[in-house]
């Protein structure tokens, strides 16, 4: 019925999808970890040039939508969690026209910005529009110790 040729062929189409499933479960974890490691190093630049992690800083989050209706729509939401936010019309930006500005003061912490991150990557794929990161801008640290005591 089959012959050994026949279940070479078998035997090399499976082992070709499950190298294709392998290489698709690798690249997965590398885009993840791309995304961990990106908010780390803002903190970590942020710090080198004196920012202090433990004042509140001004951070500015930015997504990308196809449509006003779900940059609104997410918008309403993160206004709900204590952001401001704003949306413009960019047709400069092709597909995803719609800029969603989303702007809270709070600690730079990289347990909490990486989750911050997760949680607007999600939210923007609900909302079949894009997270493009984050900003912030420097905190001085205070120059004396009687000031970091305070």
């Amino acid at each position: 019925m089959f012959t050994s040729t026949t279940w070479m062929y078998v035997a090399a189409i499976a082992g070709g999808i499950v190298a294709a499933f392998r290489i698709y479960q690798n690249l997965q974890k590398l885009r993840q970890r791309r995304n961990d490691s990106w908010d780390e190093r803002l903190i970590d630049q942020l710090r080198k040039r004196g920012s202090d992690p433990f004042k509140p800083h001004d951070i500015d989050f930015f997504l990308a939508f196809p449509t006003a209706e779900n940059a609104e729509r997410l918008a309403n939401r993160l206004r709900s969690e204590g952001f401001d936010a704003d949306v413009k019309d960019t047709p400069e930006n092709g597909e995803l026209r719609f800029s969603l500005h989303a702007h809270k003061s709070m600690k730079l912490t990289v347990p909490d910005m990486k989750e911050l991150s997760r949680r607007l990557t999600e939210a923007a794929k609900e909302f079949g529009g894009r997270y493009d990161g984050w900003s912030a801008k420097e905190v001085a640290r205070p120059e004396n110790i009687e000031e970091r005591m305070r």
